[in-house]
């Protein structure tokens, strides 16, 4: 008969279980506040993400318990695992509505300023160039796109290793975002400065100063029912664009095809998070610390607790790979 472990460790790989303890630990902060605040919530909107969520689950054990495919398993459990974490931590970022606490924005933009930067005036420059400005928004647009595309590509292709990396990097990430902006919020430039109307008719910001005011109202005010396809990104310092960025950058590398369009394509995420993001320019190297910090947590925990499992994986492609082509 086997043991609790072995089940467990059958079905789940150890960063897939470090990842559902962190979720399992969201979702009952989650619990506790809206049994203590009585915040109303829309729960029928999150049942399409939670049925495709469970769809994931499902096929994961299904290849998992038949053996048939490592790939297909460890792509379907990391993409539930990871919507249902987003869902669980943006209900956390509004159950802190309103957040009254002084936001750290002032501060903010007196440090871009000591280092000779005003957003105004970069978003007026990037207006100047229609085709650098568009090019910029896509690139803004492209992060999650990425992160689906490189959950696929490095799951199919075996490198699963780099895969559990950077979905826990990822979740890490946006886990210690989410707890400083709920003691230290901040809601960036685009709520404190008005752009000039020419600006704006040419500008089409993603995040632009009637953005700001929503979430400045948010902030202040909160919302009457929490409904996910109307979450806003509340999160100024840090970026967690940039995270995202860096990750991949970081995790495309061992794709030697696809890491000279995503490095080149991050590249412009950076200057976009400005423009289009509208965030204050120090937003930048504290997301670059926050993914710094959290990949090198990544990179310790696998190395201790992910060893054996990489080795069972690698067994496992090897066995699916001649008996059941992925």
């Amino acid at each position: 008969m086997k043991t609790q472990s072995s089940v467990l460790n059958h079905y789940f790989r150890p960063v897939e279980l470090a990842l559902l303890g962190i979720i399992l630990i969201t979702l009952l902060a989650d619990a506790v506040l809206l049994l203590s605040s009585g915040q109303k919530v829309f729960y029928f909107a999150y049942s399409g993400q939670l049925i495709f969520a469970a769809l994931m689950f499902g096929l994961s054990f299904i290849y998992r318990w038949s053996g048939r495919s490592e790939r297909i398993a460890t792509v379907t459990m990391s993409t539930g695992l990871f919507m249902i974490f987003t869902s669980a931590m943006a209900l956390l970022n509004y159950l802190f509505l309103p957040n009254l606490r002084p936001t750290l924005d002032l501060w903010l933009v007196s440090l871009d300023a000591s280092l000779g930067y005003n957003w105004v005036d970069a978003v007026t420059w990037s207006v100047s160039y229609p085709l650098v400005n568009d090019i910029l928004g896509y690139a803004y647009l492209s992060n999650l796109y990425q992160i689906v595309i490189l959950i696929i590509l490095l799951g199919f292709s075996g490198r699963i290793y780099a895969l559990h990396g950077m979905i826990l990097t990822l979740t890490l990430s946006g886990a210690v975002t989410v707890l400083f902006w709920i003691l230290f919020p901040s809601i960036g430039p685009s709520a404190l400065f008005p752009l000039p109307e020419s600006v704006i008719s040419k500008s089409q910001q993603i995040v632009g100063t009637a953005y700001g005011k929503e979430l400045t109202d948010l902030l202040y005010h909160g919302t009457a029912m929490i409904m996910p396809n109307d979450a806003r990104g509340l999160i100024s310092f840090p970026s967690f664009h940039t995270v995202m960025a860096l990750a991949g950058m970081w995790y495309s590398r061992s794709v030697k095809w696809l890491f000279p369009f995503f490095l080149l394509l991050n590249l412009a995420v950076l200057p976009a998070v400005l423009v289009h993001g509208g965030h204050h320019l120090v937003d930048i190297p504290a997301g670059m610390a926050v993914f710094a910090l959290c990949a090198w947590a990544t990179e310790r925990f696998q190395q201790r607790f992910d060893r054996q499992g990489k080795t069972i994986v690698s067994r496992r492609l090897q066995k699916t790979s001649m008996s059941h082509p992925a």
